[in-house]
């Protein structure tokens, strides 16, 4: 299926009765199956067996889809809403029951800035940034959460009534779910007679509901499909399920509202790792981060992978993928969807405008290319030398490999580029077999850990699969011989890239950090010092008592605005008066070199320490750590790095805790944190304001939050 997408990385795949939806990382929406009623938003009526795009979205980026029965939604970056297919029941949101074949937004939450949406069988949701829900559609069952006067006022989005804070949904076919991570709350409504609910009273509830059961966990993850719930936490790590209680997926009668915690079930599930859930009307899946599925429940159609078409009581391992490592998981009734490979690497993509471009370019390859005519393609040493130990020891050891033309001389001629000096390498190729698409393609591999197929002719992937063997870079060959961007050949892209943090080596620029014992010395020799800074060498591992950390100018431009202005823009002005250019001071208090090693390591690779490895288990980023971090994210624009901190905050949050978080936060400039703290502070005050975290914050600081959370102020104590 990878080709069907033409070579997109699919990072999200909803399923409903009879049609699926694709979203890809460019923001593209696929789909494929039934599309009589125009679901698929394809702006044509026939169904498709293969997916195919949704062209209607073209210069917009969507963020999530979902889909009903016989209609879809989605979200874009503008956190707009749109809508198409069946219209029956008002589940378009547009005030009307007629179809529509092509995405539109839905007027009334276009004043509404919606952060995540949500699909039942002919029902809808949708949360705002301010924890408002919104529902709209069929509105049997109470599934809407209000009253509703007529069948017009069910297709209008309207605020249901909920005195909380929402910040995550979730719809069944009849059912609709809503969790705040404020007070820990999940509420529910809807359809509760067979107990899909999870409370009691096998009865509607056209109100939202307590789910007590459920009371005070921090829920990361709700997936509702049929009568079936499944929902995963943080904290405490754990993964549950409110089951039918007519007949659940195992086809067993219950009798009862049934609350499932399947880290106390044998053939226990490694609740710790899992990271995605996913349930349809008669199954249930769990991918861990080591990119392993769990699934069970009816297997009667093979949709556990399983020899038996009998009913799987307990989770157990898809042996039918056991070998492949898996990124996404989805299910519908009858069958189970697993995204088996990254096809475009994420963070490679963010180099891609580098190659061939002169922006603090070091290094031009020059190929001959026709009888006459010799092209140039700029690059930059330390990504090339990172990805490919060919060109590391030729620009790092003896400037002579077997690897170049013994002809060259990789430092032998200059050009004088933009103030700039360009070494010059000549690629050359058998019968000049290497021309300017297969270097950009060599190159492309090199900055994007991806290759576009549909550039090369056969000929021209040839010579790309003998300059990949020249150059040891078995992975590329392998791509260009099977002509398929995705191979099961292990990825070194972050491995590659990670070697160039804190390595003189790879480095043109370095941060000086102050150690926290100044040493002491005279105005004379403080002149002295100055200027030996100005010339300080690539392996000094101190200057004036500071700790160096290197880093790679190019790597942090692409990556952060901050560095991109500081390298290639207002530079000047940026600095204080004299200082080099390949010295940046950091000043941050309680940052040290470990921390910010931390920081480069997720600039250069995307990742923090022990994210997202093939062995199941925690990451090592620390909330410690997360905290220490927050104000380097935010000095330096990186709002990846500032949302990973504060999840990993938040999850940590306990009554011990959250007044040094709070007053961390603060420090750090962290807003959504500091509210998220406060909120959290009001909540649980009658205990924080004993807490000993409490009692060591200043004075003003007690005051402020006991202003906030109490109608007298706080008597000291």
């Amino acid at each position: 299926m990878a080709d069907a997408f033409n070579n997109r990385a699919v990072t999200q795949v909803v399923c409903s009765e009879s049609h699926t939806l694709f979203l890809t990382d460019l923001g593209e929406v696929w789909g494929r199956g039934d599309n009589k009623w125009g679901q698929l938003g394809l702006g044509h009526l026939r169904s498709v067996p293969a997916a195919s795009q949704a062209e209607m979205f073209a210069g917009k980026y969507i963020i999530e889809i979902a889909c009903g029965i016989d209609f879809s939604l989605a979200l874009d970056d503008s956190r707009n809403v749109y809508s198409w297919g069946r219209g029956k029941d008002g589940r378009l949101g547009n005030e009307s029951d007629h179809n529509q074949c092509t995405p539109l937004p839905i007027p009334r939450l276009m004043s509404e800035r919606i952060i995540h949406i949500a699909c039942g069988a002919s029902h809808a949701l949708c949360v705002s940034s301010s924890g408002k829900v919104f529902s709209w559609g069929a509105s049997s069952f109470g599934r809407l959460g209000r009253k509703v006067a007529n069948a017009k006022a069910a297709g209008v989005p309207t605020e249901v009534a909920l005195d909380d804070k929402i910040s995550l949904i979730a719809a069944g076919s009849v059912t609709s779910f809503a969790y705040s991570a404020t007070s820990a709350t999940l509420w529910g409504w809807g359809s509760n007679q067979k107990g899909q609910l999870g409370i009691a009273g096998l009865v509607d509830y056209n109100v939202p509901q307590k789910i007590t059961s459920m009371q005070g966990k921090v829920i990361e993850e709700i997936v509702a499909s049929g009568t079936n719930t499944l929902i995963r936490t943080a904290r405490p790590a754990g993964v549950y399920s409110l089951s039918s209680t007519y007949i659940d997926a195992f086809g067993h009668r219950q009798t009862k509202p049934q609350l499932t915690d399947w880290s106390k079930q044998p053939n226990r599930l490694p609740v710790d790792s899992v990271v995605q859930i996913a349930c349809s009307p008669r199954s249930f899946m769990a991918l861990t981060r080591a990119g392993k599925v769990w699934g069970w429940g009816d297997n009667t159609y093979g949709q556990l992978g399983c020899s038996s078409s009998g009913p799987v009581d307990l989770p157990m391992p898809l042996r039918c993928i056991e070998e492949k490592k898996v990124y996404r998981v989805a299910c519908s009734r009858d069958d189970t969807i697993a995204v088996l490979g990254v096809i475009r690497n994420a963070l490679g993509e963010l180099y891609k405008p580098l190659i061939g471009q002169q922006t603090l370019a070091d290094v031009m390859f020059c190929f001959a290319e026709g009888q006459h005519a010799q092209a140039v393609l700029y690059g930059h040493k330390i990504i090339v030398a990172l990805r490919c130990a060919s060109f590391a020891r030729a620009y790092f050891k003896d400037y002579s490999s077997d690897h170049l033309s013994p002809t060259d001389n990789v430092i032998g001629e200059r050009h004088e580029q933009q103030e700039k000096i360009i070494d010059k390498v000549e690629i050359a190729g058998e019968d000049k077999e290497v021309t300017c698409r297969v270097l950009h393609g060599f190159m492309t591999y090199l900055y994007t850990d991806s290759l576009d197929i549909g550039s090369l002719d056969t000929a021209e992937l040839v010579a790309l699969m003998r300059l990949a063997s020249r150059y040891n870079l078995p992975r590329l060959a392998l791509m260009a011989d099977r002509k398929k961007t995705v191979v099961f050949s292990p990825s070194t892209f972050t491995t590659d890239l990670a070697k160039g943090v804190n390595n003189p080596l790879y480095s043109d620029v370095c941060f000086i950090i102050p150690t926290l014992t100044p040493v002491v010395i005279t105005e004379e020799e403080k002149e002295k010092e100055k200027e030996k800074e100005k010339e300080v060498a690539v392996a000094d591992e101190s200057v004036a008592g500071s700790t160096l950390v290197f880093a790679s100018k190019v790597i942090l431009a692409t990556r952060s605005t901050y560095f991109a202005a500081l390298f290639l823009g207002a530079g000047k002005e940026m600095r204080k008066p004299g200082e080099p250019e390949d010295i940046i001071r950091f000043d941050e208090e309680g940052i040290d070199c470990a921390t910010l090693c931390i920081f480069l390591e997720f600039i250069y690779t995307g990742k923090l320490v022990g994210e997202d490895e093939e062995t199941e288990g925690d990451s090592s980023f620390t909330p410690d750590a997360a905290i220490s971090l927050l104000s380097v994210a935010n000095l330096y624009h990186i709002e990846a790095l500032r949302d990973k901190c504060e999840s990993t905050v938040q999850k940590a949050v306990d009554v011990e805790s959250a007044a040094f978080v709070w007053a961390s936060a603060k420090m750090a400039g962290a807003t959504r944190l500091e509210n998220f703290c406060l909120d959290y502070i009001a909540t649980y005050w009658p205990d924080i304001c004993k807490s000993e975290a409490f009692c060591m914050l200043p004075e003003t600081d007690q005051h402020y939050l006991a202003s906030l959370c109490t109608p007298e102020p706080i008597k000291k104590v």
